[in-house]
C-alpha cells in the first residue's frame, strides 16, 4: 500500500521512478491506487520502469539501483506471528544492508528508509513516545519489531560512512488497497460484522501523509535523524467505531476486559507450542490489544510544516472507497 501510493506520488508530479518487484509480486494495486485519485493510468506508468528484484538479491539490486538518485526502501517482511520467526528477521535485516551497501556503492544522493513504530520498542502505558525512545535490550519484542529495530541499526552504520539517509518510523498506516490484508482489512472485517473491541491504544496515519512526509524529508538537507510519522492516537474502541461508521455497519458492542488477557494467555501460550507457532492467535496479539501507547509527532512537524490529516477524516474516505469498490462503483 505504501509503496503503491508513493509511485503515485512520485510520478503524478514528474519524477521517473524505477520499482522493484518480486515475482510473486501484485502490481496490479498501482492501477487500482491510480484510480482512485483520478489520474490517467496510461498516462502516468510512462514515467514507472519496472524492474524484477529481490532485495535479497544484492547483484540484481545493485544493478537495478545504478543511475538512481534517490532511493526509498518500502519493502519488508510483515508479521507478528512467531512462525518464521528467523525468516523474518534475516529477510528484513539483510534487505536493508543490501540497499545500505547498494546506496553507497551507487553513490546515490538520498535514502529513505521506511521503518516502524515498533522498532521503538515502547511498552504498554508509555504516552507521548518519540525519537529518543531507547531499545530496551532486556524487553520482550516480536520478531517483526528486532527485525525493524536491526534494520534501521544497518541505516545508521551507512550514515556513519557518509551515507545521507532519513528514517522514518510510521504508525498503523491507513489507506485503501487489498481489503484482505494489512490496515485495509479493518474495513472488510468490520463490515462482515464485529462484536468485540479491546482498550488498547495505538498511533495511526493516513498513507498519503506518510508519503507526503518522506517526500518532504528527501527533498530537504536534513540527513542522519529519524521521525515518527503519526496523526492520533485513538483507542480501539474508537477507531473500530470510526471504520464501522465510513462502511455503514455495526460498531462493535461488548468491550473485552483487559482480565481477559491474564486469562487466555496461558491457552494462547500453549497453542503456539502445539501448532509449532503455526496458530492464528499469538502472544504478541494478545498483549497488543491491551496495550496503551501513544506517539509524538511534534519532531516532523517541527523540521517540514506538515499537517496531518484528522484519522476520523482518513478513515471516512478510506471507506467511501471500500463501499465504491465493493458495489463495482468504476473509479
Amino acid at each position: 500500500m505504501l509503496g503503491s501510493h508513493l509511485i503515485y506520488a512520485l510520478i503524478s508530479k514528474g519524477d521517473k521512478v524505477r520499482a522493484i518487484h518480486r515475482k510473486t509480486s501484485n502490481r496490479d494495486i498501482l492501477r487500482k491506487v491510480i484510480g482512485y485519485y483520478g489520474g490517467d493510468y496510461e498516462k502516468l506508468m510512462e514515467f514507472v520502469e519496472w524492474t524484477e528484484c529481490d532485495i535479497n538479491d544484492y547483484e540484481r539490486l545493485s544493478k537495478a539501483m545504478k543511475g538512481v538518485d534517490f532511493v526509498y526502501h518500502c519493502a519488508a517482511a510483515v508479521s507478528f506471528k512467531n512462525l518464521g520467526r528467523e525468516t523474518i528477521i534475516d529477510n528484513n535485516v539483510t534487505g536493508t544492508s543490501n540497499i545500505v551497501k547498494g546506496s553507497l556503492e551507487n553513490r546515490i544522493k538520498k535514502l529513505c528508509h521506511v521503518s516502524s513504530n515498533a522498532a521503538l520498542g515502547a511498552k504498554d502505558g508509555e504516552f507521548m513516545v518519540d525519537e529518543t525512545h531507547e531499545w530496551n535490550e532486556e524487553q520482550h519484542h516480536s520478531p517483526y519489531a528486532i527485525s525493524k529495530y536491526l534494520s534501521e541499526q544497518e541505516v545508521w552504520q551507512g550514515i556513519r560512512k557518509g551515507l545521507n539517509a532519513v528514517i522514518v518510523n510510521p504508525t498503523i498506516i491507513l489507506g485503501p488497497g487489498e481489503w484482505s490484508r494489512g490496515s485495509a482489512s479493518f474495513f472488510s472485517r468490520i463490515d462482515k460484522g464485529m462484536l468485540f473491541c479491546t482498550s488498547g491504544t495505538t498511533g495511526y496515519v493516513d498513507v498519503n501523509d506518510v508519503v507526503n512526509s518522506m517526500i518532504a524529508l528527501m527533498m530537504s538537507g536534513i540527513s542522519g535523524e529519524r521521525f515518527i510519522i503519526n496523526s492520533d492516537n485513538p483507542t480501539y474502541e474508537e477507531f473500530f467505531t470510526m471504520v464501522a461508521s465510513s462502511v455503514k455497519a455495526r460498531k462493535p458492542v461488548i468491550k473485552v476486559p483487559r482480565l481477559f488477557s491474564y486469562l487466555v494467555m496461558p491457552a494462547v501460550h500453549l497453542l503456539e507450542i502445539v501448532t509449532r507457532g503455526k496458530s492464528a492467535l499469538t502472544k504478541e496479539m494478545i498483549k497488543v490489544a491491551w496495550s496503551k501507547i501513544t506517539y509524538d509527532n511534534s519532531k516532523v512537524i517541527k523540521y517540514t510544516g506538515i499537517s496531518f490529516k484528522p484519522i476520523e477524516k482518513s478513515v471516512q474516505e478510506i471507506g467511501r472507497i471500500y463501499l465504491d469498490e465493493r458495489k463495482g462503483v468504476p473509479r
